[in-house]
């Protein structure tokens, strides 16, 4: 997919740099502060749930346009998704240049197969209210996984 920000036209890549950004600036951390490096499957997720906003992500990390304004990211979404009107097909085309990539797949699928893995040691814990919510957001997130990799 081509993307113009502000004069610079490039095509995304969905590259090792484009993983290791993503892993870099979109993973979520542990009570250590260790990054979980889930930051390709975060993008994947939020795709998959129509966040619009992680169109701006995406071309952040893939897009290689360096340091760029708000204001020249937000003419670029409007740009590529027709002001909208567009929006589900460039959902759907990053999601498939994500599963394409084999730097991404091999993230996204690796950490499906962590969460499923310890799903059950979750489930074994004593059932809060704040276990139980966790628990239906994680096999929420493992169903959209299994049913769109």
């Amino acid at each position: 997919m081509e993307v113009t920000v502000g004069k610079k036209t490039d095509t995304l890549k969905f590259n090792y740099k484009a993983l290791f950004n993503a892993n870099k600036d979109y993973s979520t951390y542990d009570a250590n502060n260790n990054n979980m490096g889930d930051g390709a499957t975060n993008l994947f997720t939020r795709i998959l749930t129509g966040d619009t906003a992680v169109i701006i992500d995406i071309i952040k990390v893939a897009g290689g346009f360096g340091k760029i304004s708000d204001d020249d990211l937000f003419d670029a979404v409007d740009e590529i998704t027709e002001d909208g009107a567009k929006i589900d097909e460039v959902l759907a085309e990053l999601k498939d240049e994500l599963k394409n990539s084999g730097f991404f797949l091999k993230s996204i699928t690796a950490q499906r197969d962590a969460i499923a893995e310890a799903l059950p040691m979750i489930k074994s814990k004593e059932q809060t209210d704040e276990i139980k919510q966790q628990v239906t957001a994680i096999e929420h997130i493992l169903k959209l996984l299994n049913e769109n990799l």
